[in-house]
């Protein structure tokens, strides 16, 4: 007996992707039969590793291994929600399926729980899509990368530094490149840079490239990170110059950065009210800045910062800590100070679209803004093409379904406990 199931709203096979949050679906009998049908939902691995969903029949409550549902015989839709079963996400594109009983022979539907990952766990396979991705997206200097390039310059600082506007802006910011990198593959999410302990994976030439430690202080100009022949970032090229500038203030083998640096766990109990945990842009030992400057070379200015990819594993972790912050206080309904606590300044308020991509170039804003909208979704149409800072606080969905942004990391839950 034949069924359709839509996923993510649609029945588009490109839109088979999930994060932890839940995603609408729905599923029917095509055609009029003469009784309901039941059938039961499940998930198993396509593959060794694979990954596996969870079933949600309501929002409000507790996500289930299957869900048995009745299909109206007169073709009617029956909705339900999926999301990826935490601890369990993919490796690979189509590695997890949907299965459906009680329609005859058992029915499948490949899919992929596709999160953000910490960089230095990747499977070669994960860390390959990404880098290939990454340089499609360059292309010698001459693709899109440039223009995330050219807005993070000194020009447009007070449009991402320096206020409660910094974290839903960098939220934007990668979310748009990841959303990029996933046009060119689909299977393709931004890993993260956890550096606030050793990831020396991340500093290799098969990944990041080959890091050389330098002492501390050390203003002498930055040496080119080294790269395997057959690493599509070998090829890097920014503002016409070939290659990755970058020296570390420590062993990227042993070490966390060298910088002194409060911890993960220091971090989230900066205090439970939004503008005390947004201290940490520049309060001493900040994460943030910390990270930045444990290297010489571009990274470590802001002008300068997004020559280096690594910029965007660094920025997926502090998204990811707030992303964790977020879960653990429950500071997720844009409306309440303890989630943001905006400025009445132009680019803060809640309801202010984010240059650059409103497009606007008048003052206070910079006199350009390079790369347009953000870049769409298969998953989800959130937040549109010129967000605002609202639409980038509810980033799972769980005071709104529609404000599910369609990413999630490997370590944030979207239940809570």
């Amino acid at each position: 007996m034949a069924i359709e199931i839509e996923i993510n709203g649609t029945l588009n096979a490109n839109a088979r992707y999930v994060a932890y949050a839940p995603s609408p679906c729905r599923i029917r009998l095509p055609g009029a039969t003469t009784e309901d049908l039941k059938v039961q939902l499940s998930s198993r691995p396509a593959q060794d590793g694979g990954g596996v969903v969870v079933f949600y029949s309501s929002r409000n409550e507790p996500s289930k291994e299957s869900l048995e549902l009745t299909l109206p015989a007169d073709g009617s839709w029956v909705a339900f929600e999926i999301g990826g079963k935490f601890g369990s996400p993919s490796v690979n594109d189509k590695d997890s399926l949907l299965v459906v009983n009680g329609v005859g022979n058992e029915i499948t539907l490949p899919l992929m729980v596709r999160v953000r990952k910490n960089a230095n766990n990747l499977t070669q396979g994960e860390r390959d899509r990404f880098l290939e991705a990454l340089f499609q997206l360059n292309l010698a200097g001459t693709g899109i990368y440039q223009d995330f390039r050219k807005s993070h310059v000194e020009p447009s600082n007070a449009q991402a530094h320096g206020g409660p506007h910094f974290l839903p802006w960098h939220r934007a910011f990668i979310l748009d490149l990841e959303r990029e990198l996933q046009l060119v593959d689909p299977s393709v999410s931004l890993p993260y840079w956890r550096f606030d302990e050793p990831a020396p994976k991340i500093f290799q030439a098969d990944f990041m490239g080959q890091t050389r430690q330098v002492p501390t202080p050390d203003n002498a100009r930055a040496d080119l990170v080294v790269f395997n022949i057959d690493n599509p970032l070998a090829a890097w090229v920014t503002d016409d110059l070939p290659g990755i500038r970058r020296s570390a203030r420590f062993d990227t083998l042993t070490s966390p950065p060298g910088f002194p640096m409060i911890s993960q766990s220091e971090t989230l109990a900066l205090g439970d009210e939004y503008a005390e945990f947004t201290q940490r842009e520049g309060i001493e030992r900040s994460p943030h800045a910390s990270a930045h400057v444990s290297f010489t070379g571009s990274i470590s200015s802001v002008p300068t910062a997004v020559k280096d990819p690594l910029f965007f594993l660094l920025h997926a972790n502090v998204d990811r800590l707030w992303a964790l912050w977020q879960w653990l206080y429950k500071r997720i309904n844009p409306q309440e100070l303890e989630s943001y606590t905006p400025q009445d300044r132009d680019g803060l308020r809640l309801a202010d679209t984010m240059w650059p991509w409103n497009g606007i170039v008048t003052p206070p804003r910079p006199d350009f803004a390079p790369g347009g909208w953000l870049a769409d979704s298969t998953v989800t149409s959130t937040p549109g093409k010129t967000p605002k800072v609202e639409d980038m606080i509810d980033f799972q969905g769980y005071e709104t379904s529609t404000a599910r942004l369609g990413y999630g990391y490997d370590d944030v839950p979207y239940e809570f406990i």
